[in-house]
């Protein structure tokens, strides 16, 4: 019998590399973007795909997908002032380093 199992582990992804690890992870879904929650997992896959986590490299598989999981909850979103962001909108609170109200508003305009 063959069983995956998941150990927890700690990783630390530097802040400067979020922003075009945000880009590319949305990038990676298109117009699907927007409308995704953004997780911690989107953020760690990327840098694994990326390179940054070498320790994580074996969780790479053959067909290029990270086969991790990030949170107990599968994918716990991430929030900023109490409020969950899409990949678009982390990516432009990343890029622009605008405040979350400032984000919204432009995401409601668009």
């Amino acid at each position: 019998m063959q069983v995956k199992v998941y150990c927890p582990k700690m990783v630390e992804i530097p802040s400067e590399y979020l922003p075009a690890l945000a880009k590319r992870a949305a990038e990676s879904l298109g117009d699907r973007a927007s409308e995704i929650t953004a997780t911690r997992g989107h953020l760690v896959r990327q840098a694994v795909q990326d390179g940054l986590l070498r320790e994580l490299d074996f969780t790479v598989c053959d067909d290029g997908t990270v086969d991790l999981v990030c949170d107990p909850a599968m994918g716990t979103p991430l929030e900023l002032d109490n409020r969950t962001l899409s990949l678009a909108e982390l990516l432009e609170v990343l890029h622009r380093k605008r405040p979350w109200g400032a984000a919204t508003k432009a995401s409601e305009a668009a």
